[in-house]
């Protein structure tokens, strides 16, 4: 007699999704198998959190090694050779100002054509950037600007000069935004020359009331740093500045016209110390200036 005995297997899957669990569980009878697989999915979602620090970028002051020579002879890089003047984009008028930026392009301040053009590296038409041949004194008009400065954003800053007015030209756009202008509680006179800080803090030469002030661009508040103190050749006094620098030490340097010198004030001073030119005296020799209206500070100071 044959008797026939049937083992039977029983195997269960379980899958189970959770986000926190993960279990494996076997178990084994000799008679009975019973296999319970239990496959757990563990989802793990990631954020990441980016922040977003701006760094104060500085207009350094050029390396120049103390050998370096000139050649005599310059090169055209806009404009028109032997004083032709015009006002298409190959031509300018009175150019009073120019501002290089970190790609080689050079942004002029047209006086006469009441505009702002820049020039890409190597090319000899300009762009318009703001105002446009016409005085006026819209939003999108500037009369005789003088100082020209452009931040790390590619923000133009414009001395719009017969205006008494600093204006704010935002990339691709035409329509300024006023910074500063002249009232009864915020005086403003000639806009000479602009520059940016570390800080984004807009260094303005008035030649009006003989002084260096430095604007807020967001505010428009103003603290006067240099000067202010009626027209002279006192070392607390300016005659008709002009031209200015703001190396990354906040150490303001300044064309003093009228006195035929340059003068450097520390950040905070009241005063300035004279470092180029002999105060009131103007001259050819190397020790005399004769109405300074530009400069620049390289890395020896």
């Amino acid at each position: 007699m044959t008797t026939d005995t049937t083992t039977t297997t029983t195997t269960t899957t379980t899958i189970t999704t959770t986000t926190t669990t993960s279990t494996t569980t076997t178990t084994t009878t000799t008679t009975m198998t019973t296999t319970t697989t239990s496959i757990t999915t563990t989802t793990t979602t990631s954020t990441a959190s980016t922040t977003t620090t701006t760094t104060p970028i500085c207009i350094n002051p050029l390396t120049i090694p103390a050998c370096a020579t000139w050649n005599q002879t310059g090169i055209t890089v806009a404009g028109h050779q032997g004083g032709a003047t015009g006002s298409n984009l190959a031509s300018l008028n009175y150019p009073i100002d120019i501002f290089i930026d970190a790609n080689d392009t050079l942004f002029i301040a047209d006086g006469n054509n009441n505009r702002i053009v820049k020039y890409y590296f190597n090319e000899t038409t300009g762009v318009l950037v703001a105002g446009n041949i016409v005085a006026g004194s819209s939003a999108v008009l500037l009369d005789q600007p003088k100082g020209i400065a452009v931040d790390d954003m590619g923000n133009v800053f414009v001395g719009d000069t017969a205006n008494y007015r600093i204006q704010k030209f935002s990339p691709n756009s035409t329509a300024a935004t006023t910074i500063a202008v002249n009232s009864m509680t915020s005086r403003l006179g000639l806009t000479r020359d602009l520059h940016i800080d570390c800080f984004n803090n807009i260094y303005v030469t008035d030649s009006d009331y003989n002084r260096v002030a430095k604007y807020n661009p967001t505010t428009g508040n103003r603290v006067i740093v240099a000067g202010n103190n009626g027209a002279g050749g006192a070392a607390n006094q300016f005659s008709a500045p002009y031209g200015s620098f703001i190396d990354a030490n906040q150490t303001l340097y300044v064309a003093d016209y009228g006195n035929e010198r340059v003068q450097m004030w520390a950040s905070g001073a009241t005063s300035g110390v004279t470092v180029a030119g002999i105060t009131g005296t103007a001259g050819a020799s190397m020790k005399r200036l004769n109405g300074p209206i530009a400069l620049m500070v390289d890395t020896n100071g």
